[in-house]
C-alpha cells in the first residue's frame, strides 16, 4: 500500500502539470510522455505474447517503435489538423499521415512475419492488434490533450484540449474508484466472473453513477458548458449527464477489455512500470475505450462546425 501511494504521488506531481498547464513547455513535455507511454504499452503486450511465442523476440522492440511514431503523428495531427480554412489540403492531410504510417507499419509486420521462423497466425494478428490498441487508439486518446478550442453558440460549449483531458480522466478516475471500493465492500453479484472475478454488478452501478455525476459537475465547474438562458439549463444538464454516462459505461468496458486480454495470457498485470499499480496499460486501460469515443465524437462535432 505504501509503495502504491508513493507511486501515485510521483505520477500526480509529474503528469498533472503537463496536462493542466497551458504552456508550450508542458505541451512538449506531454508529447514526450505520450510517446513513451504508447511505446511501452505496446512493449507490454508484445512481451506478454513473447513468453509463449519466442518467434516474437525482435517484435518486442520493432512494434513498440512503430507505435511511438504513430502516437507522435496522432498528437501532431490533432494539434495541427483542425480549424483549417483549406480543408482538403490542410485538415485531412495530417490524419492521412497517421493512416499511411499505420498501414505501412502493418504491411512491414505482415511481410516480416513470413520470414520469421516458427511464427504463427496468432503472432501476426497479435502484433497488429498491439499496434492498433496501444499505438493507434492510445495515440489518439493521448492526443486529446491537443484538441483545438471549440466554441459553440458564443460560449454555450467552450472546450479545449486541457479541459477535454481533465473531463475524460475525471470520469475514468471516479468510475474506477467507486466501482472498486463499493464492489469490495458491498459487491455480491458477479459482473463478468469469467473475465474479472472481483468485479461486481453493485460496483459497476456505483461506478456508473459516480462517473456520470462527477463528469457532469466537471463540465459546469470547468465552464465547458455554459447555458446562457434559464431555459437552456435543463437541456444542458440532461445533455451533460447523458454524455458523461456514455463515457462512464465505456470506462468499464475498457477495463474489461484489458482484463480479457490478461486473462487470455494468464497474467495479473501487464508489467511493473508503475510499482504497486502495474503497467502502463493497467493504469490507462479504462481511458483507452472511453477516450477514443470522446475523441471521435469531438472530431465529428468539429467537422460539423467548420462545415464539412
Amino acid at each position: 500500500m505504501k509503495q502504491r501511494t508513493i507511486t501515485a504521488f510521483f505520477m500526480l506531481i509529474v503528469l498533472l502539470p503537463l496536462v493542466v498547464i497551458d504552456h508550450i513547455i508542458a505541451e512538449w513535455g506531454f508529447f514526450i510522455v505520450a510517446i513513451l507511454f504508447s511505446t511501452f504499452a505496446t512493449y507490454e503486450i508484445i512481451n506478454m505474447m513473447y513468453k509463449s511465442s519466442p518467434a516474437l523476440k525482435i517484435y518486442r522492440y520493432l512494434v513498440p517503435a512503430f507505435s511511438g511514431i504513430i502516437t507522435a503523428l496522432a498528437c501532431l495531427a490533432t494539434k495541427n489538423g483542425t480549424g483549417s480554412i483549406d480543408l482538403l489540403n490542410e485538415y485531412f492531410i495530417y490524419h492521412f499521415y497517421v493512416l499511411i504510417s499505420f498501414l505501412g507499419f502493418s504491411a512491414i509486420i505482415l511481410g516480416l512475419m513470413i520470414f520469421t521462423p516458427n511464427s504463427s497466425t496468432k503472432d501476426i494478428f497479435g502484433c497488429l492488434a498491439a499496434l492498433t490498441y496501444a499505438g493507434l487508439i492510445f495515440g489518439y486518446v493521448l492526443s486529446i490533450r491537443y484538441l483545438e478550442p471549440i466554441n459553440i453558440n458564443k460560449g454555450i460549449i467552450d472546450l479545449n484540449g486541457v479541459k477535454s483531458f481533465i473531463y475524460v480522466y475525471s470520469i475514468v478516475v471516479s468510475t474506477d474508484m467507486f466501482a472498486y471500493f463499493i464492489g469490495i465492500k458491498w459487491g455480491k453479484h458477479k459482473l463478468c466472473p469469467n473475465i474479472s472475478p472481483k468485479k461486481s454488478v453493485e460496483g459497476a452501478v456505483a461506478g456508473f453513477i459516480a462517473g456520470s455525476l462527477v463528469g457532469t459537475v466537471v463540465l459546469f465547474v470547468a465552464n465547458i458548458v455554459n447555458p446562457l438562458a434559464t431555459n437552456d439549463i435543463i437541456l444542458a444538464v440532461v445533455g451533460a449527464i447523458a454524455f458523461s454516462s456514455f463515457l462512464s459505461i465505456n470506462v468499464q468496458i475498457g477495463d474489461l477489455i484489458a482484463s480479457k486480454i490478461k486473462r487470455g495470457y494468464n497474467i495479473k498485470d501487464f508489467s511493473n512500470f508503475f510499482p504497486g499499480h502495474g503497467g502502463v496499460l493497467d493504469r490507462f486501460d479504462s481511458l483507452l475505450y472511453s477516450g477514443i469515443w470522446f475523441y471521435i465524437i469531438i472530431q465529428c462535432v468539429e467537422l460539423i462546425i467548420i462545415g464539412v
